[in-house]
């Protein structure tokens, strides 16, 4: 039986992963995101966080090597115009583990070379979603198939070139309809060039609708009824978005899910305040529905106590994250 709960007594006083999101702007228009419906709506602006609030979350988790950095969420990290000075801050001051989530639009092989080079971070996980260039256009929404395809290329050559094996490369994919049944095709070719190849089930909920809710495009593949299990982000994640705001869903376009502000109190105290200890004793207790804002979500099912990014990450860099 699963035992859901804090991993160590570490996992306590800090979150594992902290998930920035740096920016809410990104360059792509893809079907299985919420971020074209998030900004075409009259309530968006569009974001870059602050440099004083980066220094604030780097400063912090300084002071805990053993949690992840994670960029990602809301938008596309490298369209933020301090995105190398950021990474920069960060490895200077020695943050543990820093995964970039990336769709590699703008990862050109000059920036690259600089992310290898300097080591800014550990894992750099690129979002492809598709085999072939139709397919790629059909889901992400745009024409770069090639200019990814080459650059993403040219950073596992570069690394060969450097020595830098111990910067890791994962690619991964959404196993949805628009992927045309790509996705063998897609571990095939990429598995002997990356150290890892990620394929996620699609989860029709909060990063869709930008809401927790049912499969409302039908595209959701069904799942045998089961226990509701807690969340294990309340547990493992925390999430920043860009504008300095502490969130407890990763999912969260809209700051429903606030437990505090950065400009008011540090991720340690947010992360062991009474409010989140509510949300925990919720999801433990099998009471999710009297919490508006997870009440109908249905990636709880994407999120296994037992298999999740941790387990991807300590694949590939060979350690205990957790």
């Amino acid at each position: 039986m699963t035992r859901y709960g804090f991993d160590s007594d570490k996992a306590k006083l800090f979150p594992p992963m902290v998930v920035v999101s740096i920016t809410n702007i990104c360059n792509q228009r893809c079907v299985h995101c919420h971020w074209p419906a998030f900004a075409a709506a009259e309530t968006y602006h569009a974001l870059e966080m602050p440099f004083d609030i980066w220094t604030k979350i780097v400063d912090e988790m300084s002071q805990h090597p053993q949690s992840i950095l994670n960029l990602g969420t809301d938008g596309e990290p490298m369209t933020h115009r301090r995105f190398l000075e950021m990474l920069r801050y960060a490895r200077a001051k020695g943050v543990g583990p820093i995964n970039l989530t990336t769709n590699a639009v703008l990862l050109t092989p000059e920036k690259g070379r600089i992310i290898l080079e300097e080591r800014l971070v550990d894992v750099v996980n690129v979002s492809l979603d598709a085999f072939t260039e139709q397919t790629y256009k059909a889901i992400r929404g745009t024409n770069h198939f090639a200019k990814v395809h080459a650059n993403l290329l040219e950073l596992v050559e570069t690394r060969r070139r450097l020595g830098r094996d111990e910067v890791k490369i994962q690619v991964n994919m959404i196993d949805q309809p628009e992927a045309n049944g790509e996705v063998e095709a897609f571990r095939q070719y990429w598995t002997p060039l990356v150290d890892n190849v990620m394929i996620r089930t699609y989860y029709d909920a909060t990063h869709v609708i930008g809401k927790p809710g049912p499969n409302i495009t039908g595209k959701q593949k069904p799942f045998p009824p089961e226990e509701r299990w807690p969340c294990q982000q309340f547990w493992r994640r925390l999430n920043i978005a860009e504008d300095g705001t502490i969130r407890y869903c990763v999912d969260d376009w809209y700051n429903e899910s606030k437990v505090g502000h950065l400009r008011d109190q540090t991720m340690a105290e947010a992360w062991q305040s009474p409010a989140y200890d509510h949300y925990r004793r919720l999801h433990l207790e099998g009471r999710q529905s009297e919490n508006p804002f997870c009440a109908d979500c249905t990636e709880w099912q994407g999120m296994r106590w037992d298999f999740d990014y941790f387990v991807a990450m300590e694949k590939m860099l060979g350690k205990k994250l957790l």
